[in-house]
């Protein structure tokens, strides 16, 4: 009797072990446990960049689906591509921030945020004169062009205001 108590206790052990492997080397755990591994780090910002200049952010929390990677992704890539001058001169700085990390969380409140969003903003003189939240990433997630323009376009438009 002993012997099968054994069996048992340690087959429900290996059991376990085996689930929470699976469970933890999932691709959607092990990618929230990185956090943010798109953070490549903010392109364009260092500590000489000008007071005049356009944030672009996109906001992120730890649960993050495939949609909402390819949302990051395709923001990075429409400012790299479509601003490399202004990114090398400072006038255009993108980032990615965590609104779940407790130094963001005042984000949320600030830009109304309620999922994952792309905002660009206007600062001078290290305040923020105004922004905008680029809601229609949501719709164009499909279209990777129409995406990319998009984003290009509404960047554009707060570059002509520097």
């Amino acid at each position: 009797m002993q012997q099968k108590e054994a069996y048992f206790r340690r087959k429900g052990v290996r059991s376990l072990f085996a689930c929470l492997f699976l469970i933890l080397s999932s691709p959607l755990v092990v990618g929230d446990l990185r956090g943010a591994e798109a953070a490549k780090g903010p392109i364009g910002e260092n500590l000489e960049a000008p007071a005049e200049k356009v944030l672009v952010t996109y906001f992120y929390t730890t649960y993050r689906c495939p949609t909402c990677r390819k949302l990051e992704a395709y923001s990075r890539q429409a400012i790299e591509e479509g601003f490399p001058k202004e990114l090398e001169e400072k006038k255009i700085v993108f980032r990615t921030l965590n609104i779940e990390e407790p130094e963001n969380e005042h984000y949320a409140q600030d830009y109304k945020l309620y999922t994952k969003s792309l905002i660009i903003s206007l600062t001078r003189n290290g305040r923020e004169e105004k922004w905008k939240n680029l809601a229609d990433i949501w719709k164009l997630v499909r279209s990777h062009e129409k995406f990319l323009e998009y984003v290009q376009h509404e960047t554009q438009s707060y570059l002509k205001d520097l």
